[in-house]
């Protein structure tokens, strides 16, 4: 009897410093160039203040649009063997990243900060980017990209459901070192 495996998962991404920096600064120029457009019109051309509120209130608010963009999902479907990985731009837009066979990728494991990615390789990040969490890497050709390494978060219970599908040589180096977490908290 055949069963089909199926899995869904987002993560969701922990913003950096760099992206809460550009938060700031995006609101931060927003305010001052509505301000700025205001004053001017008021000191020197009353007729176009109107004008000069309307397009202030137009850049706070595409500051705040613009912002929200940093925040980032990702979401990985597990489905017989093939992980389909999306992300997620503020909970409206999906953009495909890639699609992993995992009959078929070269090397997968836990990554570890000291190893090197070929330089010809196309890096998908699709990590939570969270202190502490384990990050997994997958080496497989893309038709979109050539050679691939996909950085990815999955929970103890995908990690499971993945094993199976690796190739047997991958999978029993990989089996030797894997420890499940039993406190995972992830959806």
């Amino acid at each position: 009897m055949v069963t089909d495996t199926f899995m869904e998962q987002v993560v969701k991404k922990t913003p950096t410093k760099r992206d809460k920096t550009l938060e700031v600064m995006v609101k931060f120029c927003a305010f001052m160039l509505a301000m700025s457009l205001i004053f001017t019109c008021m000191a020197y051309y009353v007729k176009a203040a109107p004008l000069a509120v309307f397009l202030g209130i137009m850049a706070i608010y595409l500051s705040f649009r613009l912002t929200k963009k940093l925040d980032v999902e990702y979401e990985y479907i597990f489905t017989n063997g093939e992980l389909d990985v999306d992300k997620i731009i503020a909970k409206s837009k999906r953009k495909r990243l890639c699609t992993v066979k995992f009959n078929s990728i070269s090397a997968f494991g836990l990554w570890d900060d000291d190893m090197a990615v070929d330089e010809d390789s196309t890096i998908v990040l699709a990590s939570d980017n969270a202190e502490g969490a384990k990050e997994y890497f997958v080496d497989f050709k893309y038709k979109d990209y050539g050679d691939t390494t996909l950085f990815f978060s999955p929970n103890s219970e995908l990690m499971e459901l993945i094993i199976p599908y690796l190739p047997r040589e991958i999978r029993k180096e990989f089996s030797s070192t894997y420890k499940p977490d039993t406190d995972d908290s992830e959806e």
